[in-house]
């Protein structure tokens, strides 16, 4: 086993954190098989190995936790309608093989998929469009790790994780990151 399929394989087998955080948000029969990705995607290139250099870590009772990636990897979860293509509800799915997708979007994610970060879709979409939107996503190239079905609908999300979090809403057009101060919830430290 060589390549993206070792990597695919590393994310599964060495970093329960990703796994086990996926597998509590969505049943499993939702997400792709990471063991048969590369043959339903056909941007995958055997040839582009990236490796996950996963850093142990330690909380402050000494005990091991779930590993983190370096700062410089960053793990992308994505929305597909509204935001790599025009919104199409999942009441359509007929158009899901027809919408174009935004030219930005496939440039970056692939440019971002090429610098080794990890890239994967998060969509409401449902598993009955599992098949059109692999291959939607295939005959337009974009590079991917995997994809997880069944993501709330209605918007206004809030992820609580003890891993570090960045959200971004997409407004039309990938550019670069920026750093802004914005006022954000969090949990109060009183006890």
């Amino acid at each position: 086993m060589g390549g993206k399929t070792a990597l695919i394989t590393a994310i599964y087998r060495k970093n329960f954190s990703i796994r086990n955080t996926i597998f509590a948000l969505v049943p499993k029969t939702q997400i792709t098989d990471a063991k048969n990705i590369y043959s339903m995607n056909p941007a995958f290139s055997e040839t582009q190995s990236h490796s996950l250099p996963l850093r142990e870590s330690i909380n402050e009772k000494g005990e091991r936790i779930s590993p983190v990636l370096p700062d410089s990897i960053r793990n992308f979860l994505i929305d597909i309608d509204g935001t790599i293509c025009d919104d199409v509800p999942n009441e359509e799915p007929e158009r899901m093989a027809t919408v174009l997708p935004y030219p930005d979007a496939l440039s970056t994610l692939n440019k971002w998929y090429n610098d080794g970060h990890i890239i994967y879709f998060f969509t409401s979409r449902t598993e009955a469009h599992r098949e059109i939107t692999e291959s939607w996503l295939g005959r337009h190239g974009f590079k991917y790790h995997g994809i997880i079905f069944g993501k709330p609908r209605g918007g206004n999300y809030h992820w609580i994780d003890n891993h570090i979090v960045r959200a971004t809403r997409f407004k039309g057009k990938f550019t670069e990151f920026i750093v802004k101060s914005t006022e954000i919830e969090v949990f109060s430290e009183e006890e």
